[in-house]
């Protein structure tokens, strides 16, 4: 199929052509009637075309000038408001003005993935949901459960702040240029409150992070570092002991609670 534009292949667009799939992250937003919805990175207006098809007044920002011009002039009279700004630059809460959480949905370029998820998070306070599209080796990272080989500190802070579901594999074959990989829907429920209440969020994510660098260590060998008072051995035998946390075991056999005591326990020598 034809495009009316050129893909960028520096701003990681790959349109989907899929209708099926257009139809379910929208069905997946579970919409009310009128509810305005921001969608991120539209594109040629695929989803934009769904959303105010079903009555939603929809706030797009896209990145491509272009892109943007071509949509305002494609959705004339319609309920939608273009804006053509980089997401990652967007303060939500001021741009927007708004009294209420927003729902968000997407097709988001694979090359800044993490660094969107990490702007959802921040924004999550104006964030309820969010639908998107992403990488399907990232999604099964997003979604794994403890004890699997996908868990990883990118899980842990996704579901630190949200409830994460896997909703459907999308066949590289349904966009426009295909890209190497299959996709994935997710689907993000924010939290009103983190999961676990921490007294040092940032020493909790370092070191989360810290110990998945080394993943296939002990935990002991991967969080020790020599000459440390809160991660020097003493501390961390004294902290595993006390949590009942054999210091043998692997990363990604610990769940989020059990990575939330064991921050809070090194956090307090600190």
């Amino acid at each position: 199929m034809a495009l009316p534009v050129r893909p960028k292949k520096r701003l990681g667009q790959h349109f989907m052509t899929s209708r099926r799939d257009l139809d379910f992250i929208v069905d997946s937003l579970v919409l009310e009637p009128g509810e305005k919805v921001l969608e991120i990175g539209p594109g040629l207006g695929a989803l934009t075309e769904i959303l105010l098809g079903r009555g939603c007044p929809v706030v797009a920002v896209e990145k491509d000038v272009a892109l943007a011009d071509l949509l305002r002039q494609k959705y004339q009279g319609a309920d939608l408001e273009v804006i053509p700004q980089d997401i990652l630059l967007l303060d939500l809460g001021k741009k927007l003005s708004l009294s209420a959480p927003i729902k968000v949905v997407g097709n988001i370029p694979y090359n800044i993935t993490s660094p969107i998820l990490e702007w959802l998070v921040d924004h999550r306070a104006w964030v309820s949901e969010a639908v998107l599209t992403v990488q399907w080796e990232v999604a099964q990272r997003l979604a794994a459960k403890p004890g699997k080989k996908d868990w990883g500190s990118l899980s842990v802070f996704l579901q630190f702040y949200s409830d994460v579901e896997l909703l459907r594999k999308i066949d590289k074959s349904h966009f426009n240029p295909a890209p190497r990989v299959d996709s994935a829907v997710l689907r993000f429920r924010f939290l009103k409150t983190p999961r676990f209440s921490l007294s040092n969020e940032p020493f909790f994510f370092a070191l989360v992070r810290r110990a998945f660098q080394k993943r296939r260590k002990t935990l002991l060998n991967a969080l020790e570092e020599k000459g440390s008072e809160t991660l020097g051995k003493q501390a961390l035998a004294k902290a595993f002991s006390g949590l009942q946390i054999d210091p043998r075991r692997r990363p990604e056999t610990l769940s989020l609670k059990e990575w939330a005591l064991l921050s809070e326990s090194l956090g307090s020598a600190r």
